[in-house]
This record gives C-alpha cells, sequence and structure tokens, in this order.
C-alpha cells in the first residue's frame, strides 16, 4: 500500500468518527465511499388516549410516516399509544418542531378520528422528518379504518365488524382476524390468516405478493387474480366448483358466502390453509 493511499484510509477514518460524533448518519458506498446523512437530533414523545366508541362504531387512524399496530383490548375501551418522532438540525429545533405538532381529534360516542392535519405547503405531517408509531387496542366488533404511508398495517387477533387497511410503500399483514375486511397496498405486500369471513373481503396490491391462509370451517365464495404474477394454491386446499389458471383461480369454501377476493397486478397469490409450513 502507497504512502499516499495510507493517509487517504486514515483521513477518511478520522471524518468517519468526526460525523458520528455530531449525529449524521454514515453509509458506505458499495466502492468504499461515504454518503452523509445530516439528519440532525431527534426528539420523541408519547401521545395516549382512552376512548369508548359504541358497539359497532368506526375508529379512524391516518397517519403518514410510521407504522399502525392493533391488538385486542382487554376490556372495552380504546387504548391508543402513539410515539412521535422527529428529525431537525438540532435538538432545540427537533422539541420545537414536536412542541408545534398537532394530534387532531374528532370524538363522538360512536366514532373517533385521530389524524395529524397537513402543513402548510401540503406535504402532509411535514415531510418525512416526522413519523408516528401507533399501538392501538381495539374491542371486538368496531368498524376500523387504518391508512398509512411509509409504514405497514399489522392486526392480530382482532374482531371487527369491519376492517379497512391501506398503505403505501408499506406492507399488511392480518393474523387470526374475524370480520369484513378491505385491504390495499401500493409497493408493499399483504398477508392475511382469517379466522372467519362475516362480510365481503378484498385484498388488493399493486408491486407486491399475496399470501392468503384460511381456517378450516370458512365459508366464502374465493377469487384469486392476477395481471403480471401467478396464483398458486395449496395441494389439498378444499375449494371445490372451482376455475383454475395460472393467473386466476375461483370457487367454493366450505358451503360458499361472502366474496373472498385477492388480485395483485406485479406479484404473486398464495392460497392455504392455516397449518400449512409457514403459514
Amino acid at each position: 500500500m502507497s504512502r499516499q493511499g495510507g493517509w487517504a484510509r486514515a483521513g477518511a477514518a478520522v471524518l468517519w468518527l468526526a460525523l458520528v460524533s455530531l449525529g449524521c448518519d454514515v453509509k458506505v458506498g458499495e466502492e468504499g465511499g461515504l454518503s452523509v446523512d445530516f439528519a440532525g437530533t431527534r426528539a420523541t414523545d408519547e401521545w395516549v388516549r382512552t376512548y369508548e366508541i359504541k358497539p359497532g362504531g368506526r375508529l379512524e387512524i391516518i397517519n403518514v410516516n410510521g407504522q399502525i399496530h392493533a391488538l385486542p383490548a382487554t376490556g372495552t375501551m380504546v387504548e391508543v399509544r402513539a410515539v412521535r418522532e422527529v428529525r431537525a438540525s438540532s435538538e432545540e429545533a427537533s422539541r420545537e418542531l414536536l412542541r408545534k405538532t398537532e394530534m387532531r381529534e374528532e370524538v363522538a360516542p360512536d366514532r373517533v378520528s385521530i389524524q395529524v392535519p397537513e402543513d402548510r405547503e401540503g406535504r402532509g405531517f411535514r415531510g418525512p422528518r416526522m413519523s408516528i408509531k401507533y399501538d392501538v387496542r381495539v374491542p371486538a366488533g368496531l368498524n376500523l379504518f387504518f391508512k398509512t404511508q411509509n409504514g405497514e398495517v399489522t392486526l392480530e387477533n382482532v374482531q371487527v365488524s369491519r376492517l379497512e387497511a391501506a398503505t403505501t410503500n408499506g406492507g399488511i399483514t392480518g393474523r387470526g382476524l374475524t370480520g369484513a375486511i378491505e385491504a390495499s397496498t401500493v409497493n408493499g405486500g399483504i398477508q392475511m390468516d382469517l379466522t372467519e369471513v362475516t362480510g365481503d373481503t378484498r385484498m388488493v396490491t399493486v408491486n407486491g405478493g399475496i399470501r392468503l391462509t384460511v381456517a378450516p370451517g370458512v365459508n366464502a365464495d374465493l377469487e384469486a387474480t392476477v395481471v403480471n404474477g401467478g396464483v398458486s394454491v395449496q395441494d389439498g386446499f378444499p375449494l371445490t366448483g372451482d376455475e383454475r389458471s395460472r393467473q386466476r383461480v375461483a370457487g367454493r369454501l366450505g358451503s360458499g358466502g361472502p366474496r373472498l377476493v385477492a388480485q395483485t397486478t406485479n406479484g404473486g397469490v398464495r392460497v392455504q390453509s392455516r397449518g400449512t409450513p409457514g403459514s
């Protein structure tokens, strides 16, 4: 190694340490170059609320940057915990931006809506410097509307009257769900495990795949279609009167019932029974 090369590497190491000490995000390129993101200082806080919503009422959470995670409540109250994070050029600027960020609530006996208003430039949630992670506990029987960007929506063992979940640049995952489901995503996949289908259910994605897992005893009319990709069905999956091709599968589950639709533009669809390895 030449003396000049040694000095260059030593200088890069010193620069690395200096940037890290300033709180910068430092990345090493494939060819050894440095990419510096002056992320500044982060500030976080927690926003916590509890609501009582009448059975059959509606809970809406509209996020922009960050995930939404829902679990069953232990009682009859809706519990919302939002962890908010801000990045700015300094600690003072981060805290000031966080202080000015308003959480908008609309509360009625049968409906609660939570979101952050757009800033004056209409960027929505003040751009990528800010994010919110929601953890929500919901009692059974509500109508849920969850929407986000740059984050995923996950739901575990939730029983709903109806669920609408939508995200861009993120995925949607549901485990042990009961109800009527409407799930859509752009640039992300959908994994859905259904315990019971009580109404028309639809999963739609662009630039992502769908894996649908169905519990024994579910009654529905299944239709799975793709544009650029293929549909695969587990061997022995209990589908009768079915129509099958590489890009479309349709048939009846059990005695039939609500429509169960899985549709993607660029990706594949996999349909299987609960208990299958990987489900």
